[in-house]
């Protein structure tokens, strides 16, 4: 499977495409602010540079089929709204850990219901996977919510997170 054939993704609204697509000082934004780097238990990034850090190792790992990431962002206005990845993958490529992180002003229009949705679809109609995986800060009952939603369950608390699972349900 070659991961950067997968940029990029369409959604209704929403337009998935490779993070060097977007403006640096964007992402830069998302990934310093210290309430979301705190739901994703990490540091947020101090400067722009460790944030192009960051995307240059992003993309490294997509052209070695280690993960698949992409900034989210409006198909109408082109504006970068977050980011969506598939970071984990185990070796046999059937379980994929997820990960999301969006603008604070774009979290109440609804976006991760309908990326998550579509995303989920993909993993496990194109990719192939059978589990999907998310780790989530128990304080964060917005996105439990966004998953449970989805069909995920949780299952045991890793390092202060909540670890959802969501298995596909052979039809």
């Amino acid at each position: 499977m070659i991961f950067e054939k997968y940029h990029p993704i369409m959604t209704q609204h929403y337009e998935l495409d490779w993070l060097t697509t977007f403006k640096v000082k964007d992402v830069f934004a998302l990934r310093n602010d210290a309430d979301l780097a705190g739901k994703m238990n990490r540091d947020p990034d101090k400067t722009i540079m460790v944030t192009a850090a960051h995307v240059n190792r992003v993309m490294s790992a997509i052209m070695h089929n280690d993960a698949l990431v992409w900034g989210i962002g409006d198909k109408q206005s082109h504006a970068f709204l977050g980011i969506f990845g598939f970071d984990v993958f185990t070796a046999d490529k059937k379980t994929t850990e997820i990960s999301f992180e969006i603008a604070p002003g774009a979290q109440q229009r609804g976006v991760m219901t309908e990326v998550l949705s579509h995303m989920l679809s993909f993993a496990f109609d194109e990719l192939l996977v059978s589990t999907v995986i998310a780790k989530v800060s128990p304080e964060d009952t917005v996105t439990l919510k966004l998953l449970a939603g989805q069909g995920f369950t949780a299952e045991r608390a890793e390092n202060n997170l909540t670890k959802m699972i969501l298995r596909k349900v052979e039809r």
